[in-house]
C-alpha cells in the first residue's frame, strides 16, 4: 500500500491528462500500483488504509518466523523464506505472493532493507571511425487518427565514433530476411558498412550461444559472409555492453514516436528520415557534445564498400571448416582435402527442384565440390574416394556384371553370395569382376564360377586366383637319372626266380 504522499501525486498527475503509463514512468512506480489507486477517491483510500491496519494478515502466524530469519540473514530472499517456510510446517499454505508482500512490508517496518548489489560499470574507450556499429530492435503502440492501436516494430543502428544514426519502421516483427533487408537500407543511407557489427541475442540472427561458437540462422550467417562484417554478440542480460544502441531506441520512441498519430508505415519512414537529418543527425550529442552528421563526414571515408542486393535471396555462403566441411542445412558436406585456408568462404548453389548442390571459391568463382543434397540434419555427406567411380551407381555396376556372364543363372547366384556376405564393398567387388571379364573367356568365367560355387569361395579376390590358376595348365614331363661315368659301364647280372625263392626259404642262391 501506497502513501498519503504517492497517493496525492497520483491523482494530480491524472488530473494533469496523464497516461497511467507515463505516470508511473514519472513516479517510478509499477504500473499496477498506479492502476489500483487510479479511480479510488480519498474515502476509499482513508477507509481501505484503516481496513489493512486492522486487517489480520495470513502471513501474521510465522512473523517471528521470518523476522528471525531476515534479522540473521539481512540478504536472505523471498523464495528462499518460501521455500524455508514449506520444509519446516507442513501445513504452510499462504502462496509466495503472500510471502514476498509480507517480507517486504516487515522490513520497512522493522528497518532491515535487503542488501543492494551495486554493478561496478566501466566507460568503452572511443572507437576509431568506422569499426563499430550497434543495432537493436524495438516496438511501440500508437494511435491512428480513429483512435485504433497500432504497433510499430523499429529497427535502428548507430555507428558508435560519430554516433550517427539510422531508424526505419515496419508493421510486423522482423524475421531474418526482412532484418537483413533492413540492414541494406542501413547500409545505403550510411555509404557502406563498419567491420563490426553488435548484437543483442536475438532469435532472428541467433540459434544458440554454444558457449561462444555461434550458430547463426541460415539467412543471416549468408548475408554476414556475404556482406563482409564480423559479429559481436552480447551476452544475455548485459545492455550496457551495447548502450550506444539502447540509448538510441529510448530516443526514437520518447522523441519521435512519442504523441505522433500513425498516418501509414511509408508516411512514417520518410518522416524518421527527416527526423534523423533535423534532430537525431542534426543537434549536438550529450555525451560527445559534437554533432553526429559533422563527425560522419570524416567516418564516412572509413566505411568499407559492402554489395547492394539485387533481390530479396541473399546468396548462399559458407565457412570452410578446419576438417574440410561445410556445413549447409545442418548437414556437413566434406570438401576435398586442402580446400581449408583461414577465413576461407564458399558460394552455395542449388536448385529446388535439383537434388544436387555446388560449391564454388567465394572469390575466383571456381569450382570446388559437388554433392547429392541430402535429407534430414546432422548428417555427415562425403563422396567416395576419388579412384572411384563416384557417378556409376551401384545397380548399374551389377548389371554390367551379370551382362559379362550372358545372363548366367550359376553366374547370377555366385554374384549374389558375394553381395550378401560384402555389403560394404559392393563396389569394389563389382569392379574387379568386370575387370576379369575383359581378360579371360566366357568358358574360363564359367569353370571358374563352377569351382568357386563348388567350394563356397564367394570373394572377387578368390575368383581371380581361380581364373589365374585354370589360366595355367601344367605340364607333366619324364623324369630321367643321369649315372655318373664309373656306374655306366657295370651291367647287372641277370638271375632267374628260382634263385630268390631259395633263399627266402633258407637255401643258398
Amino acid at each position: 500500500m501506497v502513501g498519503i504522499e504517492m497517493y496525492a501525486e497520483i491523482q494530480k498527475l491524472k488530473k494533469l491528462g496523464f497516461k497511467k503509463q507515463r505516470a508511473a514512468r514519472q513516479l517510478s512506480i509499477d504500473t499496477k500500483t498506479v492502476r489500483k489507486y487510479w479511480d479510488m477517491s480519498e474515502d476509499e483510500y482513508i477507509s481501505y488504509q484503516i481496513e489493512s491496519r486492522e486487517r489480520t494478515k495470513i502471513m501474521d502466524p510465522y512473523r517471528d518466523y521470518v523476522l528471525e530469519k531476515i534479522k540473521t540473514y539481512p540478504e536472505i530472499t523471498s523464495a528462499i523464506i518460501y521455500d524455508n517456510l514449506r520444509e519446516d510446517f507442513t501445513d504452510f499454505s499462504p502462496s509466495y505472493r503472500s510471502v514476498r508482500l509480507y517480507v517486504c512490508n516487515l522490513r520497512d517496518s522493522e528497518g532491515i532493507p535487503a542488501p543492494v548489489k551495486i554493478r561496478q560499470c566501466g566507460e568503452n574507450p572511443e572507437l576509431p571511425y568506422g569499426f563499430q556499429a550497434q543495432v537493436d530492435l524495438g516496438q511501440k503502440t500508437l494511435k491512428d487518427p480513429y483512435g485504433r492501436s497500432i504497433k510499430i516494430y523499429i529497427f535502428a543502428m548507430v555507428l558508435s565514433s560519430s554516433r550517427y544514426k539510422y531508424v526505419c519502421f515496419q508493421l510486423e516483427p522482423f524475421t531474418a530476411q526482412t532484418f537483413i533487408q533492413a540492414h541494406d537500407r542501413a547500409f545505403k543511407y550510411l555509404g557502406g558498412r563498419p567491420v563490426e557489427i553488435v548484437y543483442d541475442q536475438d532469435r532472428v540472427m541467433v540459434v544458440s550461444e554454444n558457449a561462444g561458437d555461434i550458430i547463426f540462422t541460415d539467412v543471416f550467417e549468408n548475408y554476414k559472409n556475404y556482406a563482409g562484417f564480423s559479429v559481436h554478440l552480447c551476452r544475455g542480460s548485459d545492455p550496457e555492453s551495447k548502450g550506444k544502441i539502447e540509448a538510441v531506441i529510448k530516443y526514437v520512441k520518447y522523441n519521435f514516436l512519442s504523441c505522433r498519430t500513425f498516418h501509414g508505415i511509408s508516411k512514417l519512414n520518410s518522416d524518421g528520415l527527416a527526423w534523423l537529418d533535423r534532430t537525431a543527425n542534426g543537434l549536438t550529442h550529450e555525451t560527445t557534445k559534437m554533432i553526429p552528421s559533422i563527425v560522419f563526414a570524416q567516418e564516412q571515408k572509413h566505411l568499407k564498400p559492402v554489395p547492394e542486393l539485387s533481390s530479396p535471396i541473399v546468396p548462399k555462403t559458407a565457412i570452410v571448416r578446419k576438417n574440410n566441411t561445410v556445413m549447409y542445412k545442418q548437414n556437413r558436406y566434406v570438401m576435398p582435402a586442402g580446400t581449408y585456408q583461414p577465413g576461407k568462404s564458399v558460394l552455395i548453389e542449388s536448385d529446388e527442384n535439383s537434388e544436387v548442390i555446388r560449391f564454388y571459391d567465394f572469390k575466383d568463382k571456381s569450382f570446388i565440390d559437388e554433392h547429392r543434397l541430402e535429407p534430414g540434419i546432422g548428417k555427415c555427406i562425403r563422396n567416395n574416394h576419388p579412384e572411384r567411380d563416384r557417378f556409376t551407381k551401384h545397380k548399374e555396376l551389377k548389371e554390367k556384371a551379370i551382362t559379362g556372364f550372358g545372363e548366367n543363372e550359376k553366374a547370377i547366384l555366385f554374384l549374389e553370395n558375394i553381395l550378401m556376405l560384402k555389403p560394404r564393398y559392393t563396389r569394389d567387388q563389382l569392379s574387379i569382376i568386370i575387370k576379369l571379364q575383359e581378360q579371360y573367356s566366357a568358358e574360363e568365367l564359367d569353370f571358374a564360377v563352377e569351382y568357386c560355387l563348388g567350394r563356397g569361395l564367394f570373394g572377387a579376390s578368390d575368383f581371380r586366383d581361380t581364373l589365374e590358376y585354370l589360366h595355367k595348365e601344367p605340364v607333366l614331363q619324364e623324369s630321367k637319372i643321369d649315372l655318373p661315368l664309373k656306374y655306366s659301364v657295370v651291367t647287372a647280372q641277370s638271375r632267374s626266380l628260382e634263385v630268390y625263392s631259395n633263399l627266402f626259404a633258407g637255401g643258398e642262391g
